[in-house]
């Protein structure tokens, strides 16, 4: 297995047109969504991405989260008190 110097490395050696080949196919699969097991449900990766985030974010302190007022709010159009 290749480490991701090594790869980087032979990505710079490459031509610019087949570094922006590569780019393309890299794009394709990053792009891909992930398949829920036991579910038909595909997640694009642009979400996982936005919820790694914002989970990194609620980890690091700079995101507190919503009051359970604000959630019902949100989700079903509730009044808050």
């Amino acid at each position: 297995m290749f480490t991701y110097n090594e790869v980087f490395n032979q990505v710079q050696s490459l031509p610019i047109s087949e570094q922006l080949r590569l780019l393309e196919e890299l794009k394709k699969i990053v792009h891909q969504g992930v398949e829920v097991e036991g579910d038909d449900e595909v997640i694009p990766a642009e979400e996982i991405a936005e919820s790694e985030a914002a989970w990194q974010d609620y980890l690091g302190g700079r995101d507190r989260g919503i009051s359970s007022k604000e959630l019902k709010q949100k989700l079903f159009g509730e009044k808050i008190d």
